[in-house]
This record gives structure tokens, sequence and C-alpha cells, in this order.
């Protein structure tokens, strides 16, 4: 029933959710989350990061059900020196 996404009123919360909710959910949403959250850790692992302007990160939040920030987030990452090995560059 595409429809139920065109709802007015009480269906509003459910416009945007990604992996789906309920019975008819995503079978690999538990994957997707845990590949998220191995792909984050090796960002984190693999590079030094800073901000560009070295300022402290704003954390205001503007509307929105993903909770975005005000001001986006700009950083700068080079590849540690354990890591620089394996990097081409």
């Amino acid at each position: 029933m595409p429809e139920r996404c065109q709802a007015e009123g009480a269906g509003d919360g459910y416009r945007l959710i990604p992996f789906g909710s309920g019975r008819r959910g995503c079978p690999r949403a538990s994957l997707a989350k845990r590949m998220v959250g191995l792909a984050l850790g090796a960002l984190i692992q693999s590079f030094e990061w800073k901000t560009v302007n070295e300022e402290q990160v704003d954390m205001t939040e503007s509307p929105g059900i993903t909770m975005p920030k005000l001001k986006p987030l700009e950083a700068i990452c080079k590849p540690r020196l354990s890591m620089r090995k394996h990097c081409l560059v």
C-alpha cells in the first residue's frame, strides 16, 4: 500500500524509516548497523582527524528527523604513521 506514505496525520512519524518498521522491516538492518560501526571505527583508527579552523565543533542541531547539524562539520584527515605503508600516496 504505497498510499500509506502519502497520508497526512497519524503516520507522519514513519515517513523516513530507511529499513522499514515492524513485521515488514528489513531483515539485514542489524547487519547494516554493524557495518556502519565497523567502517566508522576503521576511519577513526586509520586516520588522524582535526577540524579545519581549530575551533571547537558546534553541536547545535537544526530541525529535522535525523538531527542534522546547523553548521556542517569540516575536517581534515591524514593517514596515521602506522597506516602509511598501506596507503598508495
